[in-house]
């Protein structure tokens, strides 16, 4: 039986300076308030847009699952926050965690799932309630880019058919539409408007509204290979925007003064191309754009409508 966490309800992050963090984060999604309060003893936040929701915690040591994030990594995407479905005692979903020989921290109100190992650097977090509001920060900055939705998080792994099992067997994901970059066979990658060569395997999975990417670095170069040196595994990009070319043309600039210049850009073909920004103005989150050239992108590309789902297009 999987650990059956729940309905995925956001992403969370850990932060240096929760302040600066929440100025940054309102100056590129458009996110107008904040919820402040606190988790695991933690200044934390809370704060989105529609489905495009996010845990801002500030970071400290300490010998628990975000803790030892933070000594290992610093800031970063950390971990995924399920609600608890129905009246369920997270006691039930502790027990299922530990017959799957995972680590459980309980509180009152929420439970930190030790999983990193098996999820490819990720940690499940459950909640049965929110955590208490405690004040809240305001904004007013008009959004710097877009932001349909998340529609997935990707994360970087040293084996992709390993990672895959741990998700199949604690989230229940039932298949993967499994792929290939590969710069010998029609894709183009530049870093820092280099190009180089680029060989990595991936993997798309879903459940409920929960979509990720796994990410195996192969060869060449590439910011999986780079991530997978300096951090090992773990959350690398946050995927919440899709534009036409016209439309990243226009916001493109904007984003590149508030630090978010592009580190990465891959061509697919004529069907599409990805951009990964710079991840240090917000702290570690990495924003993936894909950049679609033709309406029908992701059909040119040979998915069928399941497999767009899995990548997390609602189709």
């Amino acid at each position: 039986m999987s650990l059956q966490p729940g309905d995925f309800d956001r992403f969370g992050v850990i932060v240096r300076d929760l302040p600066a963090a929440m100025a940054a984060y309102a100056r590129v999604f458009g996110i107008r308030e904040f919820d402040l309060c606190e988790i695991d003893g933690r200044p934390a936040a809370l704060g989105g847009l529609g489905s495009l929701r996010l845990e801002l915690i500030e970071g400290s040591g300490g010998g628990d699952v975000c803790g030892e994030f933070f000594e290992r990594r610093g800031a970063g995407m950390s971990h995924a926050v399920f609600a608890g479905r129905g009246r369920e005692p997270l006691a039930r979903v502790a027990e299922r965690a530990i017959a799957h020989r995972l680590a459980v921290e309980p509180s009152s109100a929420r439970l930190t799932i030790a999983s990193r190992a098996q999820l490819g650097g990720l940690a499940i977090a459950v909640e049965q309630v929110p955590p208490q509001v405690l004040g809240r920060r305001s904004f007013s900055h008009i959004a710097l880019l877009p932001c349909q939705k998340l529609f997935h998080v990707g994360m970087v792994v040293r084996d992709r058919e390993l990672a895959i099992g741990g998700f199949q067997r604690l989230l229940g994901i039932d298949e993967f539409l499994r792929m290939e970059l590969h710069t010998d066979h029609g894709l183009r990658v530049w870093i820092d408007a280099q190009p180089v060569a680029h060989h990595a395997r991936t993997a798309f999975g879903r459940v409920g509204s929960f979509s990720c990417e796994l990410m195996e670095p192969l060869g060449g170069d590439g910011l999986y290979q780079r991530f997978l040196a300096a951090h090992g595994e773990g959350p690398q990009h946050y995927f919440p925007t899709i534009l036409n070319p016209a439309d990243f043309a226009a916001v493109r600039a904007g984003v590149a003064r508030a630090g978010l210049t592009v580190r990465l850009e891959g061509a697919i073909g004529d069907a599409m191309r990805y951009y990964y920004l710079d991840s240090a103005p917000l702290m570690g989150l990495c924003i993936e754009i894909i950049v679609a050239e033709r309406p029908d992108w992701w059909q040119s590309l040979g998915m069928s409508a399941q497999d767009a789902w899995r990548v997390g297009l609602d189709v």
